[in-house]
């Protein structure tokens, strides 16, 4: 009842065993119905004519009480097999979902983008001066601008004001698409379709100007 590739499983130790256990898996759901059991086949001791080929006694006790032994043997293999398939199976889907679809949170902080934005907007003029090159007004003006008549539009998750302040941010300060992330808790992709974004509205402003 020993199968090497349960030792990982058995000890709770599952890295690096996805192929085993998918094998064993497969192995499993092949495994013959009637492998290892010392069951008789039906006609399998008949001769051509289906008489018993077989001259000793029928009725032999000694012989029925070895069968009945190897058939419980079968099905108490069988049945502890059932069990570790069980641990293999769920092993195996556990570790595709860690794997392949569960996506651990990354820009998670409490202190989002938004928050810090509103923060230097409403605070002293200087610091958005000195994180926009423009004061909080001239900001709230650009916005409303670029969002009535040159088609800039709000996300389901981002406003447009967030959107022209990391624009803003990013050439302002000369910071990278990874400090923008960590600046206002978007994912990289994110910034930098919403700097496109920006960038279109803000061509179509200067050529319309």
């Amino acid at each position: 009842m020993d199968d090497p590739r349960f030792n990982d499983i058995i000890n709770e130790d599952f890295d690096g065993n996805y192929d085993n256990v998918m094998n064993r898996t497969v192995d499993h759901i092949n495994y013959p119905s009637c492998e290892g059991s010392g069951a008789s086949v039906d006609g399998a001791g008949d001769d051509s004519n289906g008489n018993d080929s077989d001259d000793s006694n029928d009725d032999d006790d000694d012989d029925g009480d070895d069968d009945s032994d190897d058939d419980d043997a079968f099905i108490i293999r069988r049945h502890f097999d059932i069990e570790k398939l069980i641990i293999c199976t769920t092993e195996a889907i556990n570790m595709y979902y860690i794997n392949f679809m569960y996506k651990e949170p990354c820009m998670d902080s409490y202190n989002t983008g938004m928050r810090w934005l509103i923060e230097v907007l409403r605070g002293h003029w200087k610091r958005s001066v000195n994180m926009f090159r423009m004061d909080a007004t001239t900001l709230l003006s650009l916005c409303t601008e670029l969002e009535t008549h040159h088609g800039l539009k709000p996300s389901r998750r981002m406003s447009v004001i967030e959107k022209v302040a990391m624009f803003l941010f990013t050439i302002a300060v000369g910071t990278s698409n990874r400090q923008v992330q960590k600046r206002f808790q978007h994912s990289g992709e994110t910034i930098s379709k919403c700097f496109k974004e920006v960038l279109k509205s803000l061509r179509l402003f200067a050529w319309k100007s």
